[in-house]
């Protein structure tokens, strides 16, 4: 196995984005593509060539970058962390093509895309804290620049409120990261070398009192985290965005930026912070099971699809956080599996929704007196109303769909630890079923209103990035067993460490 592979495929992106910046329009959009997609099969190359049945990391990359401060240049990948760059590899292709024919700055719109694809596999695949922190913050610039210059007529009001939030939840990262670094001896921000309970039983004094620092910087962290990710109560800033951001930048939020997020706080909750894990995962999945009533109740008073779709993706971050908080390596293997099925079904619904908006020019589909505004577009396009359709149907769970393979595995290993919270998962499915069927009956069936007729189907160059997705979800739910093997070494082994 190639072992700087992991290197290639992280910087290929931020390479594409400084050659593209110098060419013509014609030719920097194949060149962003051509970045994107070899970046791409780069990651697929060596997830799927990993040996499974090992919890070991593996393709490691390691030298010292600031060695005066132990902070190095570590990549490797696992079992956590191979679907999320599985999920990236195939969304941010897809992206660049969606925005194939923006009219203004698209090379701009292109350039930062890959700067985000860049950020968000070193995220990913970074096992030394300070590194993983620096892509982390660096995956905030570019949704600032795309929401903030591309965005709705509110953008900058939008973009601020969503680069604060970053910049305030990245001060509490830090703060932990600071805390956790002073906190061994010899100092050190290699997960490797923090791993095994060194943080356990370690405090410090604070006006007189002594505090737990393994407690202290788990919630920093998660404070940090949760104000990046859509976690309640802090994600005004990510309804706000939902209606100004273009279609594609949100999604690239939905399916890029928070599966990303909740992967970062498995990883250093399971590996960082086994003690202050064990100490509070019932508040972990509370807080997982508020995400869930709360995204469901409010979607099902929602008029369009975008706050729709922000508010189905708060759901599916509660789903997450119940099975990571359950303790069960079945529920953490469900949970990882299901951050790279929410991600592809939250992309697919954003980018269909992206076209409804753009060729009917609205982002309702009902009315002010409840009247049907949108209507018939199976009829005039079934294409698009087919992957919709399957789309939904992998979010509500249907069997042969990836999100029912997710699901199951979420609330069978949930029910041997809290049992109520399958029945607040089945419920919350219960709910999502009704929103989402009826915001399907009323844009794609029944008669073609005046904003429909005509409605043109998908065009060549759209298929050619939806239906990737669609192939993912049915592929993914029809044959989980390899990546479920890739997953539960290394999810047994995390979770020995907080039993």
């Amino acid at each position: 196995m190639n072992y700087y592979l992991i290197s290639f495929f992280v910087f290929i992106p931020l390479l594409g984005a400084l050659f593209q910046s110098f060419l013509p329009k014609p030719k920097s959009r194949w060149v962003s593509l051509g970045a994107s997609l070899l970046a791409s099969v780069g990651a697929f190359a060596l997830i799927f060539g990993m040996k499974n049945q090992t919890a070991d990391i593996q393709a490691v990359e390691n030298f010292s970058w600031i060695s005066s401060y132990a902070i190095s240049y570590e990549m490797g990948i696992d079992g956590l962390n191979a679907l999320p760059v599985v999920l990236i590899g195939m969304i941010f292709p897809i992206l660049i093509a969606s925005e194939w024919n923006q009219k203004i700055g698209v090379k701009g719109v292109h350039g930062l895309f890959l700067l985000l694809q860049s950020a968000l596999f070193g995220a990913v695949c970074a096992q030394d804290l300070f590194l993983q922190f620096f892509f982390w913050g660096l995956s905030a610039l570019p949704i600032y620049f795309l929401v903030g210059i591309w965005g709705a007529e509110n953008r900058e009001k939008a973009s601020f409120r969503t680069f604060i939030a970053s910049s305030l939840g990245d001060a509490f990262i830090f703060t932990a990261l600071v805390l956790i670094y002073y906190s061994v001896d010899p100092h050190s921000f290699s997960l490797r070398e923090l791993s095994g309970g060194r943080l356990a039983g370690k405090v410090f004094e604070f006006w007189g009192h002594e505090f737990s620092i393994s407690g202290v910087a788990f919630t920093l962290m998660s404070i940090g985290l949760s104000l990046r990710v859509p976690i309640w109560p802090f994600h005004g800033w990510f309804t706000e965005v939902a209606e100004e951001a273009p279609p594609s930048v949100f999604v690239a939020i939905c399916a890029g930026i928070i599966p990303v997020g909740t992967y970062i706080f498995a990883r250093l909750s399971y590996v960082l912070f086994p003690e202050a894990l064990g100490d509070t995962f019932k508040y972990v999945v509370v807080i997982g099971i508020l995400n869930l009533i709360l995204g469901g109740v409010c979607a099902v008073a929602q008029k369009g699809l975008r706050k729709l779709l922000a508010y189905l993706c708060i759901s599916e971050v509660g789903l997450v956080l119940i099975g990571l908080g359950s303790l069960s390596s079945v529920g953490v293997v469900g949970a990882v599996y299901e951050q790279l099925i929410f991600g592809l079904a939250l992309a697919g619904f954003g980018l269909f929704s992206g076209l409804i908006t753009q060729r009917t020019a609205r982002i309702e589909f009902i009315g002010e007196n409840q009247e049907r505004v949108l209507g018939g577009i199976a009829i005039e396009a079934p294409m698009i109303s087919i992957v919709a359709g399957i789309v939904l149907a992998s979010l509500l769970g249907f069997p042969g769909l990836g999100g029912f393979v997710g699901h199951s595995l979420i609330m069978i290993g949930s029910f041997t630890v809290r049992p109520f919270t399958v029945i607040v998962a089945a419920s919350s499915l219960l709910l999502a079923s009704y929103y989402l069927f009826k915001m399907y009956r009323y844009v794609f069936l029944g008669e073609p209103t005046g904003e429909t007729k005509g409605f043109e189907d998908l065009t060549v160059r759209e298929r050619a990035y939806l239906f990737p997705l669609v192939v993912g979800l049915l592929f993914f739910g029809l044959y989980p067993k390899p990546l479920i093997e890739l997953i539960r070494p290394t999810v047994l082994t995390l979770l020995s460490s907080v039993k």
